[in-house]
């Protein structure tokens, strides 16, 4: 009896194993030829159960609340409220040191010094930071140039160095920002992004597939915020480099790299003498609102407070190059253009319109280093 009862759970077992087996294939065989696997009943065409159409009723009758154009505010307490509401919004730190834990120096590809340094900015953060310049220009260079790379490997890629699948294709593209910065002439400054790569998190005992989402969240749940993690610790480093080299300071980025040089750069203003970045402007509600959510940029009431040219505006009258690709798909240059006729108006009030430059790529999202270079060094003299 008990020998009949273990094979029929057995039985039932293996047809639950089977019939299992056969929804997968049928979602499988559907996502291919279909694109989508919907197996729920249907609904009228009237009726939309997605949460993102839920949000777009909230959105159309937002009106951020900082705004310029609106503003009753001289040019420069404008910049300086908005600066102090942005680093509320962020959770921004200031109270990070740097503490050199180790250093190694050596040639890299016969041309270039390359530095790498360990550096502990409070208790269990640490960072590694390297610097690349021409060993012929070790005593002379223009200025400091910060290279973050976006949702791609890792920083390495800087250094065009190739450790993951898709790298052959990024260097052959034009992410070897670190090496294109020396070869101008500057101190190229490189480094992982909290949540990223080397610094990608590896303690949780179950990890989210988004590399960033957990730390994103977890700071969220302690009232923080990745992006203002991430503007913390760019913050301490550019201020420890300034203030040790004392040359021009800039930030370059592309995609999400982008997106955060703009912060850091309408923030720090003491410290950030131009950035120039590419593939990440345009109005939120036609670019990141209407893709999913990569937890890099999530702030708390964002939308209610600005939208991206105030971070442009703060920029100025400090160079501000944007590449857009008439072709990208995410951040396509119309979008880039609207955020650009936002902000001319505070850079002519500064008499500085030739330091906001909005450059038209004809291409993807990628990198342009040609544009990039060509436009950062005309800025710098």
């Amino acid at each position: 009896m008990q020998m009949n009862k273990f094979l029929l759970q057995k039985l039932n077992f293996f047809k639950i194993f089977i019939f299992s087996k056969f929804l997968a294939l049928k979602r499988r065989t559907h996502l291919y030829i279909y694109k989508d696997y919907n197996p729920y009943p249907k609904l009228s065409k009237n009726i939309n159960l997605s949460p993102s159409v839920i949000n777009k009723n909230y959105y159309k009758g937002v009106t951020p609340k900082l705004s310029f154009e609106h503003s009753l505010l001289s040019k420069e307490d404008f910049q300086a409220n908005a600066r102090n509401k942005i680093e509320e919004l962020i959770s921004l730190r200031k109270n990070l040191t740097v503490t050199i834990l180790n250093t190694q120096e050596y040639v890299f590809k016969k041309k270039y010094i390359r530095k790498r340094m360990i550096i502990k900015l409070e208790r269990n953060r640490y960072i590694p930071v390297e610097t690349l310049e021409l060993i012929k220009n070790k005593n002379i260079k223009k200025g400091i140039m910060v290279c973050l790379q976006g949702t791609n490997s890792g920083a390495h890629l800087n250094f065009g160095e190739t450790r993951m699948p898709a790298d052959p294709f990024k260097v052959y593209a034009g992410s070897s920002l670190a090496i294109q910065a020396a070869d101008n002439g500057y101190l190229a400054v490189s480094f992982d992004r909290i949540g990223h790569v080397e610094r990608r998190e590896v303690e949780l005992q179950k990890q989210s597939v988004l590399p960033v989402l957990d730390i994103s969240l977890h700071s969220l749940a302690l009232g923080n915020t990745l992006l203002g993690e991430t503007v913390s610790e760019i913050y301490t480093l550019i201020k420890w480099f300034k203030n040790k080299h004392n040359m021009p300071l800039w930030i370059v980025g592309y995609s999400s790299a982008g997106s955060v040089a703009s912060v850091a750069g309408a923030l720090f203003n003491e410290y950030i003498d131009g950035i120039c970045i590419g593939g990440c402007i345009g109005p939120f509600q036609d670019t990141i609102l209407k893709r999913g959510a990569t937890a890099h940029l999530e702030i708390n009431e964002c939308v209610k407070w600005f939208d991206q040219e105030i971070l442009i505006q703060l920029m100025a009258p400090r160079p501000c190059i944007i590449i857009a690709g008439n072709k990208d798909h995410i951040w396509p240059y119309s979008g880039a253009r609207i955020i650009y006729n936002k902000s001319k108006n505070i850079y002519e009030l500064y008499s500085s319109q030739k330091k906001l430059e909005l450059i038209e790529a004809f291409g993807v999202h990628t990198y342009y280093p040609e544009l990039m270079w060509g436009s950062v060094n005309r800025h710098i003299k």
